[in-house]
């Protein structure tokens, strides 16, 4: 049996029980899937993070994630961020740059400081949104989303992640959502959807652009505090519904979820353009460490 150290860090906040909790093990090299399967059940979040050493060109460290059940996944913003936040923390990162491997290829991560500490830029591949043409009827009953609450601003559209992007008509629409959990499990996994995303145009914070809510109870995240993932999808979504001002330099905005579940996250989102089309997207956060400890696995 051994032990190894573990941690649990706030992401896209900088203020303790806030953002999206993950958990981190900085030194997992020599786990098997198995074991970080268990330890992602054990700490019940909505990913855990692992990192060990690569052997991957132009990468600098591996990255995997795991959900509580199981699953592990392709890319998991939130996650992320909260290793980078614990690798510099703890001094094993000490550059403004680093490269992932991950399952979804290669991530690059830079590292910008702030007033009140850094903030985490990731760069993942730049997604594309296509149109989602089955029925939406089931999807928004299970939400508890009425076809009045539904937004004529944008195209429903599935991301690279096969997350589900859902216009809202308003903020309120959002707060009284009350999904059936075991109804959209089943949509999901018929449909090959990993989550369902709606956004309303109408924030809390007027310095924000947009209030998300995000769903994945078959992955055993009924629902997720702030998803890092999703926003960058999120962004050419919002591009292509002619919804981002793109001029003198990168479309830039504030995004925010969480605040419904008392778990406020605030994202900050780029998208570069040249000749008139996106070509690189970045998401950034801060993140804070509020626990740490070991584990022991057999």
């Amino acid at each position: 049996m051994s032990r190894l150290e573990i941690f649990q860090v706030d992401a896209f906040t900088p203020h303790p029980f806030g953002g999206n909790p993950a958990g981190v093990v900085p030194n997992a090299e020599g786990l098997t899937d198995e074991q970080m399967r268990r330890i992602a059940a054990e700490m019940n979040v909505a990913e855990t993070a692992f990192v060990t050493p690569t052997t991957c060109a132009g990468a600098d460290l591996r990255l995997r994630w795991f959900t509580p059940t199981g699953q592990e996944v392709t890319f998991c913003g939130h996650a992320t961020v909260a290793t980078v936040h614990l690798l510099v923390e703890t001094g094993r990162v000490s550059g403004d740059r680093l490269v992932f491997d991950t399952l979804g290829g290669a991530l690059p991560v830079t590292i910008t400081p702030s007033a009140d500490g850094h903030v985490i830029w990731l760069e993942p591949a730049l997604p594309t949104c296509s149109p989602y043409h089955e029925v939406l009827a089931p999807i928004l009953d299970a939400l508890g989303l009425s076809l009045d609450g539904l937004g004529s601003w944008a195209q429903p559209a599935l991301t690279p992640e096969r997350d589900l992007l859902v216009p809202a008509t308003r903020l309120d629409v959002l707060k009284s959502l009350a999904p059936d959990m075991q109804r959209l499990a089943r949509l999901g996994l018929d449909r090959g959807i990993r989550g369902f995303c709606l956004t309303s145009r109408e924030p809390l914070d007027p310095d924000s652009l947009t209030h998300s809510r995000f769903f994945a109870p078959h992955y055993g995240i009924p629902e997720d505090p702030v998803t890092g993932s999703v926003h960058a999808s999120l962004a050419v979504w919002l591009w292509q519904a002619g919804l981002l001002s793109v001029r003198g330099g990168p479309a830039a905005f504030q995004a925010e979820q969480g605040d419904l579940l008392g778990r406020p996250g605030r994202l900050r989102v780029e998208l570069h353009m040249a000749a008139g089309r996106p070509v690189r997207v970045r998401v950034g956060g801060q993140a804070v460490t509020v626990l740490s400890g070991t584990i022991r696995v057999e």
